[in-house]
């Protein structure tokens, strides 16, 4: 009986003792894992030093603004209408919409303003689809930037001048450039040549056919011509008005601010020297800069007739 009891209590003993090691076991193995090593306590300590080296994405270049309307124009327009050329050792892409009446008439070239590209200005899109109808081939130009920098914002009024009078130089030989590539192509086409252009490159180009440093077409038709100084707007202005070729100056009653002034002040200089084929005419629209399509169209075809043409 004694050796019953005996037995009973040392196996109660053995089963306290392994219950008591299975608890505290982890708790055993929790304090020996948090005694770092001498070298994993300096290490630790001098982590807050180190510098964390972030690997950033690669950012690249924006592509450039004329490349991408280039591509665009490419992408989105029919390959045989889509003709490059070349202007000196620059490439520039114009759209050509051949005449499709049995009258032709000629060739009319269209430069947009810059910061737009061959197909954006509306008034000049909707005479590309419409002018081939009634006998004419059009050329639509992809237009160079605006020079970097222009206009000046020099604080002193000399400099500014000279820096302006810098940066149009250089963008008028990109255009004379553009232009007598263009006007070799379009005599490819019989009949007359007419230019019409938008905003400040009608201004651009207008000057250089006044300094005779290019021919001169059969009419030239402006779109809303302004500059963004007055001393070039007023210079220009003198400059049209002793000119011989046939000029028919557009603007809009609701228009942009510089070009409203502008058109004023063509206005005067050729009433002053008595310009002979010289014609400015208001178009009514209803959203300021957008022209009246149809209304465009009518100006241009009765003054093309009442010169002649």
């Amino acid at each position: 009986m004694l050796f019953r009891h005996l037995a009973s209590f040392i196996i109660l003993c053995l089963l306290t003792f392994s219950s008591i090691y299975s608890y505290a076991a982890p708790f055993q193995e929790e304090t020996e894992k948090k005694e770092p090593t001498k070298e994993e306590a300096e290490n630790k300590a001098a982590e807050p030093n180190k510098v964390a080296i972030i690997k950033r994405p690669e950012i690249f270049a924006p592509v450039d603004s004329l490349k991408q309307k280039e591509q665009d124009l490419t992408h989105y327009l029919k390959a045989e209408k889509v003709v490059p050329m070349l202007a000196g050792a620059k490439d520039f892409i114009t759209i050509i919409n051949e005449n499709t009446s049995s009258n032709q008439k000629g060739v009319m070239i269209l430069l947009p303003d810059w910061e737009m590209t061959a197909t954006s200005s509306k008034a000049l899109n909707y005479l590309q689809k419409m002018l081939p109808s009634q006998g004419w081939t059009t050329i639509a130009i992809q237009p160079p930037s605006r020079p970097i920098g222009y206009p000046s914002s020099a604080l002193n009024f000399s400099q500014q001048v000279e820096e302006n009078g810098k940066l149009l130089a250089q963008c008028q030989d990109n255009i004379t450039a553009m232009m007598t590539a263009v006007m070799e192509k379009a005599k490819n086409y019989p009949g007359i040549f007419v230019v019409v252009s938008k905003g400040s490159h009608a201004v651009l180009l207008a000057n250089l056919y006044s300094n005779g440093k290019l021919e001169p077409p059969s009419a030239m038709v402006m779109l809303s011509g302004y500059m963004n100084t007055g001393a070039e707007s007023l210079s220009f202005a003198k400059t049209l008005a002793t000119s011989e070729f046939p000029v028919l100056d557009l603007f809009l009653s609701r228009d942009h601010q510089l070009a409203t002034t502008d058109a004023s002040i063509r206005k005067a200089q050729a009433t002053k020297e008595m310009k002979v084929y010289y014609r400015q005419t208001q178009l009514y629209n209803n959203q300021i800069g957008f022209y009246p399509e149809k209304k465009l169209l009518r100006s241009i075809n009765g003054w093309l007739k009442s010169i002649g043409w």
